[in-house]
């Protein structure tokens, strides 16, 4: 049961807001504190805004360097996972899916390990990105190739062949942390997931992959909601399965090998917040995929703020509180399942 579509109207324009006070309030708070009419101050100072608010410039060069990409990461990055998981749970038409489910994270992660152990940075900052997205698009096509088939893709088989790179890429990972001690940290950071070190040239290229695969998926919304009638069904009413199913999947690649590419593994924000916005906002996809968006956003936001926060000077990988918040949800969906199939 969901709301009605005015209460749904007021809970969108809620939650636009709240992601606005989340961006505001989350550049004040960190190792080190800035008053909240200072960071408004800064921020609307470089959209040419004057506020009469004085600040420092210690505090602009926090706010604008180092705390706002980090910030706008995690609305792009919660954003991404997010709408992979409906998308997921859509295409594996399974609610306990995950944009991790076939192998994404664990292949990226290998690619980053690689960097690091044998010290490959040809691109300065981007190498490890580089390699990760390499990976990941690499597991991808090949699952995506044993599961393929002249009619359609099996999504079983690219279920278990997903799972079964998952277990290998994580088993080559493990080897390499055990042989590289020395390295082990850095590796860790990243297949934890951080927000930490983000740059303004990264932002501005998962921001310009995030625009145009929102749009696809927006655009492929409708054949979604007939896919959840069946195969059979959707083809029946005039939806090309085989070329439905690769574009989404294909979307839901490319956001989730961009998150792990720039932020490391960052898990469970695709699996809560579908669950989440659908419940509010019912089930057609064409309304909960940008909604998801933005719920994933706000809490990929709050989620680092934590981080930041919690043992401040030092900050904890944002994916740890991903998987903390995830994991009783994981567990209350799989109770919930059991119980509906009694």
């Amino acid at each position: 049961m969901y709301m009605k579509k005015s209460m749904q109207i007021i809970t969108l324009q809620v939650l636009i807001f709240l992601l606005i006070f989340s961006v505001f309030m989350s550049c004040t708070l960190g190792s080190v504190k800035i008053p909240l009419s200072h960071s408004i101050a800064i921020l609307l100072n470089e959209i040419g805004i004057q506020t009469g608010q004085s600040f420092t410039q210690v505090e602009q060069v926090i706010i604008l360097q180092l705390r706002l990409p980090r910030i706008l990461m995690a609305v792009i990055v919660g954003a991404m996972l997010s709408m992979a998981g409906v998308i997921s749970q859509i295409v594996f038409r399974n609610p306990i899916a995950d944009p991790y489910v076939i192998g994404i994270s664990s292949a990226a992660g290998f690619g980053a390990a690689l960097v690091i152990v044998f010290e490959l940075f040809f691109f300065r900052q981007f190498t490890i990105p580089l390699f990760s997205f390499i990976f990941a698009i690499g597991a991808v096509f090949l699952i995506y190739m044993i599961a393929r088939s002249k009619s359609s893709i099996h999504i079983y088989s690219l279920l278990l062949s997903g799972i079964a790179l998952s277990y290998i890429f994580s088993a080559l990972i493990s080897f390499i942390l055990f042989l590289s001690e020395d390295k082990s940290h850095m590796i860790l950071s990243i297949l934890l997931g951080k927000l930490w070190g983000i740059t303004w040239v990264e932002v501005k290229i998962a921001g310009l992959l995030l625009i145009p695969f929102t749009t696809i998926l927006i655009f492929y919304g409708l054949d979604m909601n007939l896919l959840l009638m069946g195969d059979s069904s959707a083809q029946t009413m005039g939806v090309n399965v085989k070329r439905s199913k690769s574009i989404v999947l294909l979307c839901m690649t490319m956001f989730t090998a961009t998150a792990v590419a720039f932020c490391g593994s960052i898990g469970f924000i695709g699996l809560i917040v579908p669950h989440i916005t659908r419940l509010i906002f019912g089930s057609d996809n064409r309304k909960i995929i940008p909604i998801s968006g933005i719920v994933g956003a706000i809490l990929l936001i709050w989620a680092d703020v934590l981080a930041r926060i919690l043992i401040s000077p030092q900050e904890i990988p944002v994916g740890v509180f991903t998987s903390l918040m995830g994991g009783p949800f994981f567990i209350y969906l799989v109770i919930k399942k059991k119980r509906s199939n009694k």
